[in-house]
């Protein structure tokens, strides 16, 4: 049997570069990866909505699948969100009740947004449960970071040099994306791994467990493991090792 594929969604601001180390360290264990550019990150006109991210997600899971790959879905942060609403139908045993080879085997959400179908982050038009550092410009269409922040909303783990660099290859981000609505939960259908960072910002800790326990208390779900370590928000730059290594471990629990 092949070794499942990952599908690698950055968060938002970021650019599929913010995989790099990971994909080193999955190439380097013989597995292949692919970490599609979401619209919603540096487009120019910024996005209206998410609907592009949705469609590229989709549009890249369902080639692999339809190509009778299992797939490993790794989401980030604000990526939760649409790869939690794109996978509709593309879960293993959907196809499989189909007789279809190939579907999406296990989901991993590293700190990212695990919400239940019908959420929207902030209601149409306003910056509502925004946080500081979030940098709003309502006529320009897009949400920045400053440079001063950066450290602390995404690298805390990381040294300021470090830090410097990755800050270059942030994107202005879509401020409709914000607006969207989910559609589906992917994680009441396939098997699912949370990752919490304990170094990340108390309150994104916070809420990342609030997020886990109010699903788990749902009507349903398959999450099925919560996995807490000392990193920062973003632990496939910091840690890539330990996160390559995580990341096999569950997919072999999905095949």
């Amino acid at each position: 049997m092949s070794k499942p594929i990952f599908v690698l969604l950055h968060g938002a601001w970021h650019t599929p570069r913010c995989w790099d180390k990971l994909v080193a360290e999955l190439d380097k264990a013989s597995y292949e990866s692919v970490a599609p550019a979401l619209p919603s990150s540096g487009s120019v006109p910024p996005t209206p909505d998410w609907s592009a991210d949705v469609d590229l997600i989709r549009g890249t899971v369902s080639d692999l699948v339809e190509k009778g790959r299992d797939v490993i879905v790794v989401m980030h942060s604000f990526s939760g969100m649409t790869g939690g609403t794109a996978l509709d139908g593309l879960d293993k045993d959907s196809r499989g009740s189909k007789e279809l080879k190939g579907g999406v085997v296990r989901l991993i959400y590293v700190v990212a947004f695990l919400v239940p179908e019908g959420f929207q982050h902030s209601p149409h038009g306003t910056r509502d449960n925004m946080v500081s550092e979030m940098k709003t410009d309502l006529e320009a269409g897009i949400i920045t970071v400053e440079q001063e922040d950066v450290k602390g909303m995404f690298y805390q783990d990381l040294d300021d040099n470090t830090v410097a660099e990755l800050t270059k290859d942030l994107q202005p981000q879509s401020f409709g994306a914000f607006w969207s609505t989910t559609t589906h939960a992917a994680w009441r259908h396939i098997p699912t791994t949370y990752i919490i960072c304990n170094a990340d910002k108390p309150s994104t800790v916070m809420a990342a467990q609030y997020l886990v326990d109010t699903a788990k208390a749902s009507t349903s779900h398959k999450i099925d493991n919560v996995i807490k370590v000392d990193a920062g928000h973003s632990p496939f730059i910091s840690k890539p090792q330990w996160t390559a290594s995580t990341l096999i471990e569950e997919a072999g629990k999905g095949v």
